[in-house]
């Protein structure tokens, strides 16, 4: 099927943990760089602004010298297998995250089984790894956004209105929540509503096209309104 425009991945936005929020200054001095990457914390922090850049093969080979230093971090093995998940080593990935749930109870691993679930054609898995990882982290608007998409793809639109609201008011700013929230909007026959959403955001006509078109391939896949599509249909929820 038609990708995904604006999703998870994002991101994508959405794929680097929380505590990469706050990327090395651009002015840094590479001394300053090599004593930062002494400590953890700020290398983690490094990776992730890789990936946030998508430079996810960049970000494996500093995971591959983490690790030398810092074996068995579970925030490493997390940033690893969202790497390797954006390149397309699903096997890889979905090991990495399994991984992981054997140490915690992780919803960013089963965020990330649930998108590769989702890339295969697998929508009840999908649906069932991205609730529970909506449960897990129920203000985490990335998840709640990806849940909401395929619940759109799914037919279950009561579903998708209410995390893609929640979505929406957790992160008023985030243009894939808004784009989702725009096509949920065309998908109930609220033109008016998605162009106001999409005016607000300030969308340009590209982009407004991109939205349409997923409302239409949609309402056409699934039939009559609130007709899911079948699990054999072929979706890929990354960003």
């Amino acid at each position: 099927m038609k990708h995904l425009h604006w999703l998870l991945c994002l991101a994508c936005l959405l794929a680097a943990p929380a505590f990469a929020q706050n990327p090395a200054p651009a002015g840094e001095t590479a001394t300053e760089t090599r004593r930062d990457e002494n400590n953890p914390d700020f290398y983690l922090e490094l990776i992730a602004s890789m990936q946030e850049k998508r430079l996810y093969y960049a970000s494996l080979a500093h995971l591959d010298l983490f690790e030398q230093r810092w074996p068995k971090d579970r925030r490493a093995l997390l940033l690893r297998a969202d790497a390797l998940r954006h390149t397309g080593d699903y096997a890889q990935a979905r090991d990495c995250y399994r991984r992981l749930l054997e140490q915690e109870t992780s919803a960013g691993a089963h965020h990330g089984l649930g998108l590769i679930a989702a890339a295969e054609g697998d929508l009840a898995q999908a649906s069932a790894s991205l609730r529970e990882a909506a449960r897990l982290a129920p203000i985490d608007a990335r998840i709640l956004n990806d849940l909401g998409y395929l619940q759109l793809l799914r037919g279950e639109r009561a579903a998708a209105r209410l995390n893609l609201f929640k979505a929406s008011e957790l992160a008023p700013d985030n243009r894939q929540v808004a784009a989702n929230l725009a096509l949920y909007l065309l998908l109930e026959g609220q033109g008016e509503r998605a162009e106001q959403l999409m005016d607000k955001h300030g969308f340009a006509e590209a982009q407004r096209a991109s939205v349409r078109s997923d409302a239409v391939r949609m309402g056409r896949a699934g039939g009559e309104p609130g007709k899911p599509l079948t699990d054999g249909d072929r979706v890929e929820m990354v960003k």
